[in-house]
């Protein structure tokens, strides 16, 4: 697979990937309940781990 290719569908995967995790965190924030904190708090990990994987590039 090209570079150029590999660099876009990285990029496509990152998006659908924050786009999913803040879609989560909008959606468990209505409700209250250690449940829905623990799913939110997950969906910020996730958050997290795409700014990481996003930064090790750069470093």
């Amino acid at each position: 697979m090209k570079e150029s290719t590999r660099s876009v569908l990285l990029v496509i995967a990152r998006t659908f990937v924050v786009a999913g995790c803040v879609a989560v965190v909008v959606s468990a924030r209505a409700t209250t309940g250690w449940g829905h904190l623990a799913i939110m708090l997950a969906a910020l990990g996730g958050l997290l781990a795409v700014l990481a994987s996003y930064n090790r590039r750069f470093r």
